[in-house]
């Protein structure tokens, strides 16, 4: 199946329902036409592409220049023992094992 130039091997079994308002049916309409694509093409897609680029930014660190250089160095600084963790690595451990 092809939707606006790319080839989609997977079977479409998702489904949303939802309602817009005149404006918004007309808007979306008025796009997809703009490029060549259904409604129930561009919608998806667009949808699709801008959650992606949300979850992207949600995902992402960023860092002035000075913080990373921060972080670097903290990175490469021997590391310190907790004595939480060494005392936790310590215990029997509750998961049985066969």
């Amino acid at each position: 199946m092809y939707v606006h130039g790319l080839y989609m091997a997977e079977t479409l079994t998702g489904r949303l329902n939802f309602r817009l308002t005149v404006e918004q049916e007309r808007a979306l309409r008025e796009a997809a036409a703009l490029t060549g694509q259904s409604v129930s093409g561009f919608v998806p897609s667009r949808a699709v592409e801008h959650a992606q680029e949300l979850l992207q930014r949600a995902n992402a660190i960023e860092l002035s220049d000075a913080a990373f250089r921060r972080f670097v160095a903290a990175l490469d600084e021997p590391a310190k023992e907790a004595p939480e963790l060494v005392r936790l690595f310590k215990r029997r451990s509750r998961i049985p094992t066969r």
